[in-house]
């Protein structure tokens, strides 16, 4: 005879199916978003080898030169990673390495598709170009040879020489040549392409521990949304899903259809915002990646923040006997600002995620000036109703950064400007370069804030509407970086690059000492 289970015990096993099947349903959503993350483009090829390279751009990336370097240095030059699953191509490949995937260019996160015109593949990138970076608890023994176990998939490639790509077709004398060379390693102006007029080069975020970090209601157009907050400057704050749609389209997504339109003659000229309504009908990538986004998104609350202690001898690195002082030094001179009021320090990501001004900082504020957010503008459908009426219109803040896996993240500020680019993604490389950076965060004194100024190499030519101006070698770029076309008016004059952030000065030696160790640990 069949037994008939208690209505207790029904509900019971009812919940635990339903658990099951959700856990079940969220693994297989990240996992999918997981690999959308590596290798969707959604149509964003078509712009960077079609559109961009002709009127009114008139630019190429060097992807060309990039691709075809040798496997064996390629990372040491660029600052890219090699995909694991590829060899060094030859002639018959036209010198792009031969891989797998089919879809592979080579390099992690650089997709080729077939050309419907012939000759070389277009190429397009996707969102683990810029984001994947060298596991910091498991480097590679080669960055130039990496294994797939090496690669962390939301680090944040901070030896990325996305300069080095944007200049690559350059001649010194472009002015455009120069502004790039500004550029950090592991920065990049996500308004370059959309161009907003403001030279403002921001590091590429790493992203993980979101489950852990604090929640937000705002608005987008009326509606409620609870969300969690992404943007340097407080930008993108309407949700992952919509953040996610608007660095498709930066990437290259729809940019004939949808993009290109909205910048009334050419990257310099005015701007209206990207339809996403008018879009979904004569686009249908963007339908593909609406569809996809809650995939990503589930996926990217999966990663979590390296812990120093887990990498290889990480915990000789640590000096123990001072990490309790540390975590009282930081407890009063830090948590104001970098703590989400979560008791638990283990679930607690040292950031509440709101925003400042940047006067309150007082860094470099050019990245906080950008204007692509505000109403009007062409990313004006993916902020939020709060970011539009701020007393600014939206820019002019910076929002305190999460610092948790702080360690392996070096050097700081939003330019990647405070302290010494090591390029070594080893556990002694990314401590030395750690050290440093925290060194002189909490001894200014010892910055070189008038060396930090950029100054241009060669002579250059700057169009001006009353004809080309030769600038000599050694202009401070940002005296030109930043010009609105229209006015003249410098956008963003700030000239030293590792200003501001003079918190924690104070302190004796002792207690930075003690916090330096204490930050290790996070």
């Amino acid at each position: 005879m069949r037994k008939i289970l208690p209505a207790s015990m029904l509900y019971v096993v009812m919940v635990l199916l339903t658990t099951t099947v959700c856990f079940a349903g969220n693994k297989r959503d990240a996992a999918e978003g997981r690999n959308i993350w590596f290798n969707s483009t959604f149509g964003g090829e078509r712009f960077f080898s079609l559109i961009l390279p002709n009127a009114p751009f008139n630019f190429q990336i060097g992807f060309d030169h990039m691709l075809t370097w040798p496997r064996d240095s390629r990372f040491d030059e660029y600052g890219v990673i090699n995909d694991p699953d590829c060899t060094p191509g030859d002639a018959s490949t036209g010198y792009f390495d031969r891989c797998a995937d089919p879809e592979s260019a080579g390099v992690i996160g650089v997709r080729k598709f077939p050309n419907p015109s012939g000759g070389s593949p277009l190429i397009g990138i996707t969102c683990a170009a810029c984001h994947a970076g060298f596991d910091p608890v498991h480097p590679p023994s080669n960055p130039n040879n990496p294994q797939e176990r090496n690669i962390h998939p939301t680090v944040g490639n901070q030896y990325l020489r996305i300069d080095k790509l944007f200049k690559s077709h350059l001649s010194p004398h472009d002015p455009r040549y120069q502004i790039f060379s500004s550029w950090a390693p592991g920065t990049v102006d996500t308004t370059l392409l959309e161009n907003d007029h403001i030279n403002n080069p921001g590091m590429i975020t790493p992203i993980w521990s979101l489950p852990n970090r604090p929640f937000f209601d705002v608005t987008a157009d009326g509606e409620p949304a609870r969300v969690h907050r992404n943007g340097q400057g407080g930008e993108d704050d309407i949700g992952c899903e919509q953040a996610a749609l608007r660095v498709y389209f930066n990437i290259g997504m729809c940019a004939a259809e949808c993009m290109v339109g909205h910048l009334a003659n050419g990257p310099g000229g005015s701007q209206t915002p990207i339809n996403l309504a008018e879009c979904r009908q004569i686009c249908p990538e963007l339908l593909q990646a609406e569809e996809s986004v809650d995939k990503l998104c589930a996926f990217l609350q999966t990663p979590h923040a390296p812990r120093l202690v887990r990498a290889p001898k990480g915990a000789h690195y640590i000096d123990w006997k001072v990490v309790r002082k540390g975590q009282k030094v930081f407890s009063q001179a830090c948590e104001s600002c970098h703590s989400d009021g979560n008791r638990s320090l283990r679930r607690n990501v040292l950031s509440d995620d709101l925003v400042h001004p940047f006067a309150e900082i007082g860094t470099n504020s050019c990245r906080a000036r950008t204007t692509n957010w505000m109403g009007g503008h062409i990313w004006a459908a993916f902020s939020s109703d709060q970011y539009k009426e701020r007393p600014t219109g939206g820019p002019g803040f910076y929002r305190d950064m999460p610092l948790v896996g702080i360690w392996a993240t070096a050097p700081f500020f939003h330019n990647n400007r405070l302290g010494q680019s090591i390029g070594d993604p080893s556990v002694v490389g990314r401590i030395t370069a750690y050290e440093d950076a925290m060194d002189l965060l909490l001894n200014p004194d010892k910055r070189d804030e008038p060396g930090s100024i950029l100054r241009t190499t060669d002579q250059v030519q700057l169009p001006t509407p009353s004809g080309v101006v030769t600038l000599p070698a050694g202009t401070p770029i940002a005296q030109f970086a930043s010009l609105d076309p229209s006015t003249g008016k410098n956008l963003c004059p700030d000239l030293s690059e590792n200003q501001g952030h003079y918190f924690g000065a104070e302190l004796s030696d002792e207690d930075k000492y003690a916090l330096i160790e204490f930050l290790k640990t996070r």
